[in-house]
C-alpha cells in the first residue's frame, strides 16, 4: 500500500507501480499509471511465467486543486533516468506527495480519484 494508508490504495503498492504519463492543466492533474496490485486487491491475478507481479493500467486524478507544486526532474548529462519509476509516494486525505523519475509532485486537492481500466 502507499505510505499514509489511504483506503483508496488498499491492495495497491504505489512504490513499485509506474507512472506512464502526466497530464495537467489549471483544474486537475492526472497520473496515468501501471498499478502494482497485491494479492489482497479484488482485481489481483497471479502473475504468469516470467511476469514480475500483477500490474493493471489505470489513473490517479487530482481535481479541484487548492495547491500544486511541480518540479520536473533534470537528469545529469549522460545519465539515463527511468521517468516511470516512483521513489516515494504518500496520499493521505486531500494531500499527495510523489517523488519519481518524472519529478516531484506535491498537491492538495478536493477530489482524488483512483481507478483501474
Amino acid at each position: 500500500m502507499g505510505e499514509g494508508g489511504d483506503p483508496r490504495l488498499a491492495g495497491i503498492d504505489l512504490a513499485t507501480s509506474y507512472i506512464l504519463g502526466v497530464i495537467y492543466d489549471d483544474e486537475s492533474l492526472t497520473l496515468e499509471m501501471d498499478f502494482h496490485l497485491l494479492d489482497a486487491h479484488p482485481r489481483y491475478q497471479a502473475p504468469g511465467d516470467g511476469e514480475d507481479g500483477c500490474y493493471r493500467k489505470g489513473f490517479i486524478r487530482f481535481a479541484d486543486l487548492d495547491d500544486l507544486r511541480l518540479r520536473k526532474a533534470r537528469p545529469e548529462d549522460g545519465r539515463e533516468v527511468d521517468y516511470s519509476d516512483i521513489y516515494s509516494a504518500a496520499i493521505d486525505g486531500d494531500y499527495a506527495n510523489i517523488s519519481s523519475g518524472w519529478g516531484e509532485i506535491e498537491l492538495t486537492a478536493q477530489s482524488i480519484q483512483i481507478a483501474l481500466d
